[in-house]
């Protein structure tokens, strides 16, 4: 097994240098002893690993599937390693999937990861809309709504706000029918953004403004231009510094269920995905946060 992990690992530096002149020199061994061992891989699975021509080797097709299964294989062994010393050691890239919100907030935690994993790379995409999530290139992606076979992170609680600037002509609604003489600043998670669910019924805003962006109806908001329907972590500042005012505070206002969703089932992902998807459950915006 020894052997065939340290074939493997030269079988992808090879893979990634294109020359078996190259592989030879970083690893200090001769061209013969590389050639050898990827002949004795090629025996072993009984495929050719690799196009080789005078200027740069390429992978055929059964060489790219043998990259797929090494790179889990040397994964699961790095894993393992790590798990038997104590050690968790994360590299590689993450592609993540977040709302705008939810991208925000964790943006500002992930000096933490960074200092704890200095081998990774995230990748943040970072969009409010539905149909983006669960793009085939993404290893974790958060959804809005309970998912089957997906984790439930918490919930994220909303709120009416607006501008004092936007109040002061026309009085704060006093209920949620008034909201129908307003004008209101609206987004959604799919194509036509469904109505604010305000003390157990639907409402539906005069939308002066709709957006596929959170943060577009947040700025829009700032500039007096309506009142809007936001998450509290988005717009916690603003409140504390009274640039945004709470909207019918005492409304009763469903929280977001927001749920992690992973490529691979929770027990096969690769230390890297799962070192990411533990820290979007520790740094998951809680009770503390938005009191």
């Amino acid at each position: 097994m020894s052997d065939l992990v340290r074939t493997l690992r030269l079988f992808l530096n090879l893979r990634d240098q294109g020359s078996f002149s190259v592989v030879a020199r970083q690893q200090r061994l001769s061209h013969t002893t590389v050639a050898r061992a990827i002949d004795e891989l090629e025996e072993r699975f009984g495929v050719r690993l690799f196009h080789r021509s005078t200027r740069r080797l390429r992978l055929t097709h059964d060489g790219e599937r043998l990259a797929e299964h090494a790179l889990r294989i040397l994964e699961d062994v790095a894993a393992a390693e790590a798990d038997l010393a104590g050690v968790v050691a994360a590299q590689g890239l993450v592609r993540l999937g977040v709302t705008t919100a939810l991208g925000l907030h964790y943006a500002s935690k992930l000096v933490r990861l960074r200092e704890a994993h200095p081998g990774l790379t995230i990748e943040l995409m970072v969009a409010d809309w539905r149909e983006m999530a669960g793009n085939e290139a993404l290893d974790l992606w958060l959804r809005v709504g309970d998912e089957p076979g997906g984790k439930r992170l918490g919930d994220v609680p909303r709120m009416l706000v607006a501008a004092p600037s936007y109040l002061a002509p026309r009085g704060a609604p006093e209920a949620a029918g008034d909201l129908a003489a307003h004008d209101c600043l609206t987004y959604g998670y799919a194509a036509r953004p469904g109505g604010w669910p305000i003390d157990g019924a639907t409402v539906r805003p005069r939308a002066w403004l709709r957006a596929n962006s959170s943060e577009a109806v947040h700025r829009a908001a700032l500039s007096g231009l309506g009142i809007a329907l936001l998450p509290h972590l988005q717009v916690a500042e603003d409140l504390a510094a009274g640039r945004l005012v709470p909207v019918l505070p005492q409304a009763v206002i469903p929280a977001i269920p927001i749920t992690l969703m992973t490529a691979a089932p929770a027990d096969r992902l690769p230390i890297r995905v799962k070192v990411v998807a533990d820290f979007l459950a520790d740094y998951f915006p809680d009770a503390r946060e938005r009191a």
